[in-house]
């Protein structure tokens, strides 16, 4: 009995160790299964990480890609900008002696020669015409000053309705939508016209003469960073939208280069989409393309809600031709302040035909100076851009020795001069005909003499 009473403690007790170690295995089994389960997770959980940091990369590698291309693309843009406004200066003193000559001429045949009238006619229409492209390559470049007023966008797209319909034909239907916003912007008018019609040319051209067109305004508003480089806050949203062709990508690099076409030779010159990218970024806004082959174009313009703008008064220079011009009484001289000997030459000779005396200087220190030695100057003409002192620099010192004297600039690329001091002033466009320089020349002299230049350029411009 009492072995069989030890043997069953001694089983007991192998019994109750074989059943504490399979506790323990168990308990160790359970705690081994959690830290692969941890470890598991954690291996996920770092996987995923590191998924979304692959994944955050390609994205940021992406955007400094697309933004590097845009930097590009801006720079480009830039560089043609500025090259094209140079060229556009020069021509315009090219083509300002040109129709000051061709002008003048007319004036002095006095109806003896109706051929010879009619040659005179034919030169200065060309002339005129190139007159417009140098006037649209600077508004690509920016560099155009603008005739800018407040109206409502709505308003000018329901006044352009009919032409714009006449313009796409009878096999492209029009659909015109959101012309009741009440939103006003600072802008003008006729670039705005122009970059309608522009659009609509170019949608007919996509859509082969046949198709639909959509041009809608609309009010948003837009945050910082959203539309490129546009400052957040309310604007005015113009698309037009065509069903034809399309772009691809390679195109849509170049779309906004002056002269850049896709159109045959003979079809177009390559300045529609580059004058209605210069005059939106000129207006402060912007423009956007969104294109593919065969699904159409849609072109949207964004233009800040008018709040308060300066503007620069611009004279019009595109009177009519034939008006008569009558000469000025009493004998005023008038010094005319211009680098270029031609562009000098041509304007003192239409001062002389207006009855005034000329006095000519090839600087603004030569003008200083002359008028430093002379009390008897009733006006000066000056241009904008000259080696040396600019226009506005010359004008400057003036003011602190002749407050009350008349000032005229006379421009065909204002460029970074143009500031704020043009806005005190009226400022002639090159090139420009007798009729443009004296009606410019009255209006100086009135200003002068109401003793407000600010103030009458203002409600001259408003």
């Amino acid at each position: 009995g009492l072995l069989i009473g030890v043997s069953a403690l001694l089983l007991g007790w192998l019994a109750f160790n074989a059943f504490s170690q399979r506790v323990q295995a168990r308990r160790h089994a359970e705690i081994e299964d959690a830290r692969a389960a941890r470890l598991e997770q954690a291996v996920e959980d770092r996987t995923r990480e590191l998924r979304e940091v692959n994944a955050r990369l390609r994205e940021e590698a992406a955007t400094r890609i697309a933004a590097e291309a845009q930097l590009r693309q801006v720079q480009k843009m830039e560089a043609v900008g500025q090259l094209t406004g140079g060229i556009a200066h020069d021509f315009n003193n090219m083509l300002a002696v040109v129709v000051g000559a061709l002008d003048l001429a007319r004036r002095r045949i006095d109806g003896q020669s109706e051929e010879l009238a009619r040659h005179i006619d034919n030169a200065l229409d060309g002339a005129n015409r190139a007159a417009m492209l140098t006037h649209r390559l600077l508004a690509f470049a920016r560099a155009e000053p603008l005739l800018a007023h407040s109206l409502r966008p709505g308003d000018v797209i329901a006044e352009m309705t009919d032409l714009i319909d006449r313009t796409l034909g009878e096999r492209i239907e029009m659909d015109v939508r959101g012309l009741d916003g009440d939103w006003l912007v600072w802008i003008d008018r006729n670039q705005l016209e122009n970059a309608l019609i522009n659009l609509s040319v170019n949608a007919r051209d996509a859509m082969e003469g046949e198709g639909r067109l959509s041009i809608e305004a609309s009010q948003i508003d837009i945050a910082k960073g959203e539309i490129e480089e546009l400052a957040a806050g309310e604007y005015i949203r113009i698309t037009v939208t065509d069903t034809g062709c399309g772009m691809d990508e390679a195109v849509l690099e170049r779309v906004f280069e002056p002269f850049f076409t896709t159109k045959p030779v003979g079809k177009g010159a390559g300045l529609g989409l580059s004058q209605v990218f210069g005059f939106a970024r000129q207006s402060a806004g912007n423009v956007l393309i969104r294109s593919s082959p065969g699904r159409g174009t849609a072109v949207a313009m964004y233009l800040p809600r008018y709040v308060d703008v300066s503007a620069v008064q611009i004279a019009d220079d595109n009177a009519p031709q034939q008006a008569e011009v009558v000469r000025f009484s009493g004998d005023h001289n008038i010094l005319v302040v211009e680098d270029d000997p031609r562009v000098r030459m041509s304007t003192a000779a239409v001062i002389e035909e207006l009855g005034f005396t000329p006095i000519c200087c090839a600087s603004g220190e030569e003008a200083l100076a002359v008028l430093a030695e002379r009390d008897d100057i009733a006006m000066v003409i000056s241009d904008v851009v000259m080696p040396g002192m600019s226009g506005p620099e010359m004008v400057s010192r003036i003011g602190d020795r002749r407050h009350e004297i008349p000032i005229l600039f006379v421009t065909g690329y204002a460029g970074e001069a143009q500031g704020e001091i043009l806005a005190d002033y009226h400022v002639l466009r090159k090139p420009f005909t007798v009729r443009a320089l004296a009606d410019a020349i009255e209006e100086t002299l009135r200003r002068s003499l109401n003793g407000s230049r600010r103030s009458s350029a203002a409600a001259a411009t408003g």
